[in-house]
C-alpha cells in the first residue's frame, strides 16, 4: 500500500498543480476513498490480498478527474467521462506497469473503474467483478456525500421531481439528468445512504452521522418539512430491515 500511494502521489505532483483547489480536493477524496475501501473489506472479511485490491481500487478511480480539471476547469459527470479517462492513464498510458499488480486483476480493475461513475452497472459483471464494483461505488459515495457537507448548504424548498421520488422510493439510480432543483439535489444525496448496495456500509454511514449530518446541512422550508420527513424516514426504514433481519436471522439458528 505504500508503494502505491507513493506512485499515485508522484503522478499527481508531477503532471498536476496540487494548490489548485480541484486537484487537491480530488487528490485527499482518493485517499479517503481508498482508507474507506480498507475499512469495508475488513468489515467484509476480506483477505490481505483483495484488501490490497480495495485499497488500489479506491486509490486510483479517479485518476480521469485531474485531466477533467485540466481540460474543463470543473467536474460534470454529463461532459466527461473521468472512469473511461482513468483506465486510459492507466492502461493505454501503462502507468499500472510501474504498480506490483496481478496481471489476473486487470480486467477486473478496468471493468470497476469504468463502472464506477456510471448511472448502473453493467451487465457482463462476474460476481467478483460486481463485488468490488458495489463496493468502490459504496465507498465513493460515502466520501462525495461528506465532501459536499463542506460546500454551500442545500435547499429543500421546492417539491422534487417526480422521476427523482420516484426512483428514490424503489432503489433505482437517480439520474443526474433528471436533477433540475435544490431539492431534487436533497433526493439525491439522500439516496447516497439508502441506496448503499453493502449493509456495512450503511452501518459506517450511520455509525459516523451521516445522516444527521446531512438532515442539519439541508435548509428546509416549513411547508416542505412533512415531505422531506418521509423521505428521511424511507432512509432510516433500511436500517429498520436490517435490524429486522438480524433479529430473524438470530431466532432461526436458536430453533
Amino acid at each position: 500500500m505504500e508503494e502505491y500511494l507513493r506512485i499515485f502521489t508522484k503522478y499527481v505532483y508531477d503532471n498536476y498543480d496540487i494548490n489548485d483547489s480541484l486537484i487537491k480536493e480530488k487528490y485527499f477524496h482518493s485517499l479517503r476513498v481508498a482508507n474507506i475501501m480498507i475499512i469495508l473489506a475488513d468489515e467484509l472479511y476480506l483477505n490481505d490480498q483483495d484488501i490490497l485490491l480495495a485499497a488500489f481500487l479506491g486509490l486510483f478511480h479517479d485518476l480521469g478527474r485531474f485531466r477533467e480539471v485540466v481540460r474543463n476547469s470543473k467536474f460534470n459527470n454529463l461532459l466527461f467521462d473521468h472512469g473511461a479517462y482513468s483506465n486510459k492513464i492507466l492502461f493505454n498510458d501503462e502507468l499500472i506497469k510501474d504498480l506490483n499488480i496481478n496481471e489476473e486483476d486487470y480486467l477486473l480493475i478496468r471493468k470497476v473503474i469504468f463502472c464506477h461513475n456510471k448511472k448502473d452497472l453493467r451487465e457482463n459483471l462476474s460476481s467478483r467483478e460486481q463485488f468490488f464494483a458495489n463496493l468502490l461505488r459504496d465507498a465513493d459515495k460515502l466520501d462525495l456525500l461528506k465532501v459536499r457537507m463542506t460546500k454551500k448548504h442545500l435547499n429543500f424548498k421546492d417539491m422534487p421531481n417526480s422521476i427523482v421520488i420516484d426512483n428514490f422510493l424503489n432503489n433505482k439510480t437517480i439520474n443526474l439528468k433528471d436533477i433540475h432543483n435544490g431539492s431534487d439535489s436533497c433526493v439525491l444525496y439522500l439516496s447516497f445512504i439508502k441506496d448503499l448496495f453493502f449493509n456495512e456500509s450503511y452501518n459506517y454511514a450511520m455509525v459516523n452521522g451521516y445522516l444527521d449530518d446531512l438532515i442539519n446541512f439541508i435548509n428546509v422550508d416549513e411547508d416542505k418539512k412533512e415531505v422531506f420527513k418521509k423521505l428521511v424516514l424511507e432512509v432510516e426504514k433500511r436500517g429498520m430491515k436490517d435490524v429486522r433481519e438480524k433479529v430473524r436471522s438470530l431466532k432461526s439458528r436458536r430453533g
